[in-house]
C-alpha cells in the first residue's frame, strides 16, 4: 500500500496494524520513498541476547580481587 504523510500520520494505528500483519506500507514525500515494515522483537533480555553472550568461566565465584574494583559516584 502506497500513501502519503498526512495520511499515514492520521491513520497510524491502521497502518500499524497492516504492518502486524506482514503488510509493507510505503510512504511517499518530496524526497523520496520510505517503507513501514514491522519486526519482530525478542520478550525477554535473556531471550535478545541468546547466541551474542558467551561464559568463559563459572561466574560463582567472584572474578575480581576485593579490592579491584571501586566505583565511583
Amino acid at each position: 500500500m502506497t500513501t502519503n504523510v498526512r495520511t499515514f500520520l492520521r491513520e497510524f494505528a491502521a497502518f500499524k496494524a497492516k504492518a502486524r500483519r506482514g503488510g509493507t506500507v510505503r510512504i511517499r514525500d518530496k524526497e523520496g520513498e520510505f517503507l513501514f515494515i514491522a519486526s519482530g522483537s525478542r520478550h525477554t533480555l535473556l531471550g535478545a541476547a541468546r547466541g551474542k553472550i558467551s561464559f568463559k568461566e563459572d561466574l560463582v565465584r567472584p572474578t575480581l580481587k576485593l579490592g579491584d574494583w571501586k566505583p565511583s559516584l
